[in-house]
């Protein structure tokens, strides 16, 4: 099966920013400030094909603290609930559909703990700094730049759910780059439940893991 043949390799930040900054169409990497972690994609059990990787995916915090109706407000997640699929950028040669098995697999709950891949390596760079405050990833949103070509299918056959349409403006710059400005953005959402675990359990199995 095709996804059994494509993993996630856990990967520096440094790493990442060099690669999105080489093949990625933004050609920007992810600001420190925004805590941007993410994998690299094994094909096969390889990493590279013809001296460029087979892929990569990065999550980052969010810059805004609050959208109406989906964080910020009560009763709804908090920012600090909130990722960013900052960056997806697969080789041509990869399979189709690999795309939506990549987001997947960080995505996705699994075992008794319910805790998404990317929810559970989250808490590893960037532990909660008040454990009385809700801390667990329960919201994922990333646009599709309709102006560049990008129609969301990718995100659609991840089960991501489509929420508006937005202008890329000069607030972007820094990550998007200047000749960005003005294109037309669709959001997209995605919504993880609250997991069965608690931060002490996470740091226990890095020690174990250690």
């Amino acid at each position: 099966m095709l996804k059994n043949r494509i993993q996630l390799k856990f990967t520096s930040r440094k790493i990442l920013n060099e690669m999105t900054t080489q093949f990625h169409y933004m050609h920007r990497p992810i600001h420190a400030r925004s805590s941007p972690f993410g994998y690299l994609v094994k094909f096969d059990d390889k990493l590279f094909i013809n001296n460029e990787p087979y892929g990569f995916i990065i999550f980052a915090s969010i810059h805004f603290v609050k959208q109406k109706g989906l964080f910020g407000y009560d009763g709804l997640p908090t920012k600090w609930q909130v990722l960013s699929l900052a960056r997806l950028w697969l080789n041509d040669s990869l399979p189709r559909n690999t795309a939506s098995i990549v987001i997947s697999k960080c995505l996705k709950p699994h075992g008794h703990e319910n805790i998404s891949r990317v929810g559970y390596d989250w808490l590893k760079v960037h532990p909660p700094r008040f454990l009385n405050e809700p801390y667990h990833i329960r919201l994922i949103i990333s646009y599709a730049d309709n102006t560049h070509g990008h129609n969301g299918a990718v995100y659609r056959a991840a089960n991501f759910q489509q929420n508006g349409k937005t202008l890329s403006k000069l607030r972007h710059r820094n990550t998007r780059g200047s000749g960005l400005d003005n294109h037309v953005l669709t959001q997209y959402i995605y919504k993880l439940s609250e997991p069965n675990i608690s931060i002490n359990d996470i740091q226990s199995q890095m020690n174990l893991i250690l």
